[in-house]
């Protein structure tokens, strides 16, 4: 049973958002050739940037180019077991959901792509698909899938493989018995319903691990493979090994069962090489050439992919049209890009860097497989067994075609559709090529229309770098401005602030000079009351005075009412000590008012100084702290001003009375004590000035001997002797002399 192989299975639209190809690359070891031929490692991998750093040396001069970032980087001491996990492991569970997924390598000659996909497998079963240390990408692939089925415990499933090889542009068949099929190139067409096709390309249904191992090891003994000068078992052909798996969607009904299908694409491509390197001759320069051929297509399309051009050239190779689907379709894909680390492969290492750089920018849209029901399954089936019968009894009949007359009607049908294709094409390519001319004559044109543009843009770059260098001083000019203005912000903000300072501190000057102010009506006010003092003192030295000469009229009389009594000596006498006490006590008293008139004087004038100096002062002051505030801006300092202690002057009564209680009396007569009691009564409130009182006392002892004189005439002529009353004449006193 050969039914066909689909690459690329229709499914649900809109399963998956569009996703890059996933892109890795993977830095062999420097082999032993290149080590005895003192090669460099020129390559330095970042597993964390995911870049790749080539470095080349030439005349002396390191020069160095990076390339990616990409999916993942594995240098040189990377595991078949790492790349596996990280790379394919999640394709396979993929697969399993129903999705088509294609991983292929790509790589100069002898950079470790058949190793990557296939490894060295031990036929032991010592290992499984995760702890094999050198088993490669398709048969751990295979024993990971019959694991994952076997885990899942589905009671249906079947896993088909098939393996073909493309060799000089042309397919065969790898897993096919008969040696005529294995020297027969595979067509492929392009079915509506399956997509690409690979018609009599055989398919092998597999239950375990050992039927895949018995089945890759067949493959790889049909594939071409031949010795270079770089690779001692260099892969001339491309190579693809796909896997179906189809099994029992779980939790249908009776007789409603679906299938799901999943497809693995395993691709080992032939390295891409230099013929003058490689050696290759003859036979294996045209293979060579072949292979680059197929190769180039390859780029051609990753190119057109990765640049969003209209057209795909997938028809320029059978290798592109087998990937199809893998490069900008429906499948998820992985390309692992294998390189050599050595300084003799520089150019080929960088290229494939570029290739996959450029690769890394494909995106597909993955979709799921259309679930099919069991009955079409098994009708797929009876057709495709119904057609190779007929074909078969065709070839034992020997009816000349070795096929049924329907399928050869049908191949007749289609290449005359391919012929009506071509035609078509061919129109295509006449009108194409037609535009191209008349594009070519246009591209001359404007050619044209570019040096002059060109010429402009020369002058106009002239010209804006001008502009360009006027806008720079103008931005520094500009810039200057800007300075300018924040300064004078600066200092406007200073200004605002030192004003807001000058008005706090001239409030507070106002406020000092009210108080002063306050202190000097004060001080006013005190003298005022000084002065009123004064005055009083004044008064009641007028009343003294006043008081005295009337105590002295009266003494006056007395003693003239006394002389006429006694008319002695003895009399006289105590008279006229009386009359020296009273002058001495006048005399006392007289000093007194006048040292306390001249206090009240001097305690005057230096009150009246001291306001003039302090109203100097306070003015003086005011006027430095306003000039300080203006310059310096800080605010003054309050200080605490001591004011001179007035002089208090006891009044006139208490003066009195402490020279009184100073003096010692004469003798303690009867006379005496009646003029000391006359002076201690209320005469004291009345005094008067001492001028008035000394002029009052001389004249009242000029009166007093005048009377003595009198009384020693009336003695002698026993006459009375009056006295004059010339009391009222001493009111009339000047009170303003001094003495």
């Amino acid at each position: 049973m050969k039914p066909s192989n689909k690459l690329g299975d229709g499914g649900k639209k809109g399963n998956r958002k569009k996703k890059n190809v996933n892109v890795v690359v993977r830095v062999r070891p420097l082999s032993d050739t290149e080590i005895e031929m003192k090669n460099k490692n020129v390559s330095l991998c970042d597993s964390v940037s995911k870049t790749v750093q080539m470095k080349s040396i030439l005349s002396d001069k390191e020069l160095s180019r990076s390339f990616g970032p990409f999916d993942t980087v594995y240098g040189p001491e990377s595991s078949q077991m790492k790349i596996y996990k990280e790379s394919v492991e999640s394709l396979v569970k993929e697969v399993l959901n129903g999705y088509n997924c294609t991983v292929f390598a790509y790589g100069q000659t002898g950079s470790g792509k058949t190793y990557t996909m296939e490894g060295r497998h031990a036929e032991s079963n010592e290992y499984t698909w995760d702890n094999d240390p050198t088993s490669g990408i398709i048969p751990r692939a295979l024993h990971h899938i019959f694991s994952e089925l076997g885990d899942q415990e589905l009671d249906y499933y079947t896993v088909r493989v098939s393996y073909v090889e493309m060799y000089n542009e042309q397919i065969f068949d790898l897993l096919s018995t008969s040696k005529a099929a294995q020297q027969e190139s595979l067509r492929i067409f392009d079915d509506n319903n399956k997509g690409v096709t690979i018609v009599g390309m055989e398919e092998i249904t597999v239950k375990d691990r050992d039927e895949v191992y018995k089945i890759l090891a067949r493959g790889a003994e049909k594939r071409r493979t031949a010795s270079t000068m770089m690779n001692m078992n260099s892969s001339r052909s491309h190579s693809v090994f796909t896997v179906n798996v189809m099994m029992r969607e779980p939790g249908c009904l009776a007789g409603e069962e679906l299938l799901r299908q999943g497809k693995l694409n395993l691709v080992d491509l032939a390295g891409s090489e230099n013929i003058g390197r490689s050696g290759a001759t003859e036979m294996r320069a045209r293979e060579a050439g072949n292979i680059n051929v197929s190769l180039l297509a390859l780029g051609r399309v990753i190119n057109a992919l990765t640049a969003n051009a209209p057209h795909i050239p997938y028809r320029e190779s059978k290798l592109t049209r087998i990937l199809q689907d893998s490069l900008g379709g429906k499948t998820i894909t992985t390309i692992i890009a294998t390189m050599s680390p050595a300084s003799s492969n520089y150019e080929e290492s960088v290229n494939t860097l570029e290739y996959a750089q450029r690769a890394k920018n494909i995106k597909n849209n993955p979709e799921v497989n259309q679930k099919i029901t069991r009955k079409a399954l098994l009708k797929e089936y009876n057709e495709e067994i119904e057609r190779l019968r007929r074909d078969l009894v065709a070839m034992r009949e020997k009816q000349g075609v070795y096929m049924d007359k329907e399928n050869y009607d049908y191949l007749i049908e289609q290449q005359d559709e391919y012929s009506a294709k071509i035609e078509e094409l061919e129109g295509r390519l006449d009108a194409y090529l037609y535009q191209v001319k008349k594009l070519s004559e246009d591209l001359a044109m404007m050619d044209e229309h570019y040096q002059r543009v060109y010429m402009s843009c020369q002058k106009a770059l002239g010209k804006l770098e001008i502009r360009k260098h006027e806008l720079e001083e103008l931005h520094k000019e500009l810039a200057e401005t800007n300075d300018i203005a924040s300064a004078a912000n600066k200092a406007l903000l200073q200004s605002e602030n030192s004003f807001t300072k000058l008005r706090s501190q001239a409030f507070d000057l106002q406020e000092k000079c009210a108080i002063y102010h306050g202190d000097l009506t004060v001080l006013h006010d005190r003298l005022d009351q000084h002065r009123d003092i004064s005055a009083l003192n004044d008064h009641l030295l007028g009343n003294f005075a006043s008081e005295c000469i009337h105590s002295i009229s009266k003494a006056k009389m007395e003693i003239q009412n006394s002389v006429r009594a006694m008319c002695s000596e003895q009399l006289k006498q105590i008279f006229k000590e009386a009359v020296d006490a009273m002058v001495e006590k006048m005399n006392a008293a007289s000093s007194i008012v006048d040292e306390q008139k001249e206090s009240i004087q001097k305690a005057a004038d230096a009150l009246t100084s001291n306001l003039i100096e302090s109203q100097n002062a306070i003015e003086r002051f005011a006027h430095q702290e306003f000039q300080r505030i203006q310059k310096t801006g800080s605010t003054p300092v309050r200080r605490i001003i001591e004011y001179e202690d007035l002089e208090d002057l006891p009044p006139a009564a208490e003066l009195i009375k402490q020279e009184q209680s100073s003096a010692t009396p004469r003798r303690a007569s009867g006379y005496y004590r009646c003029r000391e009691s006359m002076l201690e009564g209320d005469i004291r409130s009345t005094l008067v000035s001492p001028d008035m009182l000394k002029n009052t006392f001389v004249q009242s002892k000029k009166q007093l001997e005048t009377v003595e004189e009198n009384s020693t005439e009336d003695q002698r002529s026993s006459k009375h002797v009056s006295l004059n009353d010339e009391s009222g004449d001493k009111k009339g006193f000047s009170t303003t002399g001094r003495k």
